[in-house]
């Protein structure tokens, strides 16, 4: 009882520690599997679909620009979707990153390894789109640069100021990375015993997650039908109340 209601409580921070496990993960997976390719940002892949370009190598830029034109679409569809849709945006990321990842593990060795990316493009955008932080901190569950910053720059100023909030900031997102890398450690071994299959590892955390995700709206929904009956009490109350006032003023 004391741990689900610390689940509760804390339902928000621990999906997102649980998002930056699944982060880890494909982050090895695609830097150990396809050529040192990193399948969750777009950073080092426009600066290699240029250096392609300058090249020569029309064919290569062009897959590599193929990847962009993926995690575009799909950053925009979450965006689009999330204004429509009437549901919990996080499970449907969930199902939906839980088919690339499928989709990643079934794809051979011999493929291109940005083609055999494209998967995991499409996985981590729609994670990103979704899953971007928590208590009010804007952080990334599928790449480190700016939580590195936030984490120095907040033991930093915790350090000059000794100020809680700044503490509570350098924590959050040292535990952030802390578990990003966990999931790279777990990543690793998955590779080195599963080869490509290691993708579906990544399937277990996400699988928690949407768990996560239930116990989230179990709560809420406990909420809502305990803040609904006291407005259906001070409905009927105020129903009482009314013949008296009125045959008091007959």
């Amino acid at each position: 009882m004391i741990l689900v209601k610390w689940l509760k409580n804390e339902i928000n921070t621990v999906l997102h520690y649980n998002m930056c496990l699944i982060g880890g993960m494909l982050g090895v997976y695609a830097l150990l599997l396809r050529g040192g390719n990193f399948g969750s940002a777009q950073t080092g892949n426009l600066i290699e679909a240029l250096i392609s370009g300058l090249e020569g190598n029309v064919m290569d830029m062009a897959v590599r620009l193929m990847a962009l034109v993926i995690y575009g679409a799909t950053l925009i569809a979450v965006f689009l979707v999330s204004k429509y849709f009437k549901g919990d945006m996080r499970r449907l990321c969930i199902v939906i990153e839980a088919a690339g990842i499928v989709l990643a593990g079934c794809i051979p060795l011999t493929a291109d390894p940005i083609v055999a990316l494209y998967p995991v493009f499409f996985a981590t955008a729609c994670q990103w789109g979704i899953f971007s932080g928590a208590r009010g901190y804007n952080s990334a569950t599928i790449f480190s640069t700016n939580n590195v910053k936030q984490m120095l720059l907040g033991w930093t100023e915790y350090i000059r100021t000794k100020a809680l909030k700044e503490k509570e900031k350098a924590v959050f997102y040292t535990l952030t990375l802390t578990f990003f890398h966990i999931g790279v450690v777990l990543g690793f071994f998955a590779v080195k015993l599963l080869t490509v299959r290691a993708a579906w590892l990544s399937l277990i955390p996400l699988g928690s997650a949407l768990a996560l995700t239930m116990l989230k709206t179990d709560s809420a929904a406990g909420r809502d039908t305990a803040q609904s009956t006291g407005r259906d009490a001070a409905k009927d109350t105020v129903l009482k109340k009314q013949p008296a006032a009125v045959s008091m003023k007959a």
